[in-house]
């Protein structure tokens, strides 16, 4: 376990220090600071790895046992879905304000991290429940960067309104851009929510005999939000702006669920 919370430790250092460099290169855009940046979060990324690796070969499942690890596991998630849509849109001039929500929840699950790790439960291993808990948070991890994604077009059209888009927000994207990573980033969640969901059903009817729990209802109505949001532009004509505001409004069902549904309400998704 002390090899675990030193190997995270190192990567919220990384991530720190791609945060830090990620800023420099957004401020003056000299092009060996964004390949500083672009290290530091790749070798944060593959440090991250390990050490959720080491915790889930001692719990013998994914890390998820407990909500620090949890929030552990969904801050690599985050990491993974920044990288995604750097690589696929060639933007990285988002990263200081995507970034630091792998930081804050890295730092967060190192924090409140128990002492010794829960120990292991024969009924959450083998590879339909580990897929399941690891697409679920993917899907997190991408509407949480969808969310970000929303503010900053909803900042940028108002500084754009008033015609002063001050020294960091100069330097974001167009408006079509951040557009796009939007969509793209709520694209990766709907896709790994919804199979997340049937895998957990299977899953559910293996070893509960049942489908239902609240958590299914409100993880159905989590995606449906995000599915209309992709589709409300063509079938509604709505902007981006009415899009972006609903995608917002969607994250706080999200946050619902991952911490009052989980914590208070379904009686099987809980953190132990």
């Amino acid at each position: 376990m002390a090899t675990s919370i030193l190997l995270g430790a190192t990567a919220l250092l990384l991530y720190l220090g791609a945060e830090a460099f990620s800023i420099a290169h957004l401020r003056q855009e000299k092009a060996w600071l964004g390949i500083l940046a672009r290290s530091l979060l790749t070798l944060g990324f593959l440090v991250h790895f390990g050490a959720l690796e080491i915790g889930g070969r001692i719990t013998h499942t994914v890390p998820y046992r407990d909500l620090p690890t949890s929030m552990s596991l969904f801050a690599w998630m985050v990491a993974g879905s920044y990288g995604i849509l750097r690589l696929r849109h060639r933007e990285g001039s988002t990263g200081p304000f995507l970034l630091p929500v792998a930081i804050l929840f890295l730092a967060i699950s190192l924090v409140t991290h128990p002492v010794q790790a829960p120990a292991p439960d024969p009924k959450l291993t083998g590879a339909l429940f580990a897929f399941h808990v690891t697409l679920a948070i993917l899907g997190y991890a991408a509407f949480t960067l969808s969310f970000v994604l929303a503010q900053l077009y909803l900042i940028q059209i108002h500084q754009i309104h008033r015609r002063k888009l001050g020294v960091l927000f100069s330097r974001l994207p167009a408006l079509d851009v951040l557009s796009r990573m939007h969509h793209t980033s709520i694209g990766i969640g709907v896709v790994a929510m919804t199979v997340a969901s049937t895998l957990g059903l299977l899953w559910a009817k293996q070893n509960w005999g049942t489908y239902w729990d609240p958590k299914v209802a409100v993880t159905f109505l989590l995606i449906a939000v995000y599915v209309f949001c992709l589709l409300a532009g063509r079938l509604l004509g709505w902007s981006g702006k009415r899009i972006a505001i609903l995608s917002i409004a969607g994250y706080f069902l999200l946050l619902f669920s991952y911490t009052i549904v989980n914590l208070f309400i379904t009686q099987e998704h809980v953190f132990r």
